[in-house]
């Protein structure tokens, strides 16, 4: 009796508890390795989407100038400019008038041969000093205006992304035949590398930040002071402070093209990188974003060396 109820039916049991506890384990692996494998894949291809948006602040503050990046810092730059500077300016230009006098009457043989065209040389020498020093500041900002036009000429070419990439080309499957532990894991572990190169990722965005806020200050503290060192450009012993200042400022002005030309050539880069495994394409991609940070505290030194204004 107990062989005609369950004889039959006793070989069958285990065959189909294992089928039922492999499907079942297939599906619980499937639940989870195909949102994490959606969530990977999401994550990868919006890797730049932090840098992308920094990389348009940044440009758009650079463009803007410094009344779009700050209007309260560049408005108290500004006053200190006229109202503090202009005066000590005024006092250097008074002290260069009474030089250019003193050389005047030593050249002239104690005034006895002053011409009425050296004393007016010296008229509009002065009168020219004093206009320059008035204007100081806005002759600065229109150095910046001159970068800033040429800034204009690379935006909309700093965008760094991929095109056509999927985790498929780096070696991981969508779905695969048979789900494993083994492959959880492994996605588990390029997620770990990913929140890895998303945290470096924003750390470059930071270091972008932190170095387009220090060029502005630098490059307002050094417009503030602008009436002191025009102050001395007419007079042939001192004339080279003033045109030093004048290669320094061109250098800081075109500072901020060459940053917009960094993040494009960076973005070519980046658009024409052939990605080999997963791993091997995260220190490619986080390698060359801290080489960016880095070049961009270069830019300085650059720009003063074409302008010749170390």
């Amino acid at each position: 009796m107990y062989a005609l109820l369950f004889g039959a039916t006793s070989p069958l049991l285990p065959i189909d508890t294992s089928e039922f506890f492999d499907s079942l384990l297939q599906l619980i692996l499937k639940s989870i390795y195909d949102p994490l494998y959606k969530s990977l894949e999401k994550s990868f291809n919006d890797i730049f989407s932090i840098l992308n948006y920094e990389i348009s602040k940044t440009s758009g503050r650079i463009i803007g100038g410094p009344v779009a990046w700050n209007q309260s810092a560049y408005s108290i730059i500004q006053s200190i400019a006229e109202d503090v500077c202009i005066p000590i300016a005024a006092a250097f230009i008074t002290v260069i008038f009474c030089w250019e006098l003193i050389h005047l009457v030593q050249e002239s043989n104690s005034m006895q041969n002053v011409s009425q065209e050296k004393i007016f040389l010296v008229l509009m020498k002065f009168a020219l000093c004093m206009f320059v020093c008035a204007y100081s500041f806005k002759i600065v900002m229109g150095f910046y205006d001159i970068g800033a036009m040429a800034a204009k000429q690379v935006t909309g070419r700093t965008s760094i992304q991929f095109s056509g990439v999927e985790l498929e080309d780096l070696g991981l499957i969508a779905t695969p035949a048979e789900y494993t532990v083994g492959m959880l894991m492994q996605l588990a572990g390029y997620k770990i590398i990913l929140f890895v190169g998303k945290l470096g990722i924003m750390i470059c965005s930071m270091l972008i930040y932190i170095r387009s806020m220090f060029w502005f200050v630098e490059f307002l503290l050094y417009a503030s002071v602008a009436p002191i060192p025009y102050s001395t450009w007419v007079n042939k012993e001192w004339g080279q402070v003033g045109m030093n200042y004048t290669r320094k400022m061109l250098a800081y002005s075109f500072e901020g093209f060459l940053i917009l030309l960094l993040f494009t050539i960076y973005g070519g880069v980046m658009s024409g990188l052939r990605l080999g495994d997963f791993t091997q394409s995260m220190v490619m991609i986080l390698g060359s974003g801290f080489a960016l940070a880095v070049m961009m505290f270069k830019t300085h030194n650059i720009s003063a060396s074409i302008f010749n204004a170390h």
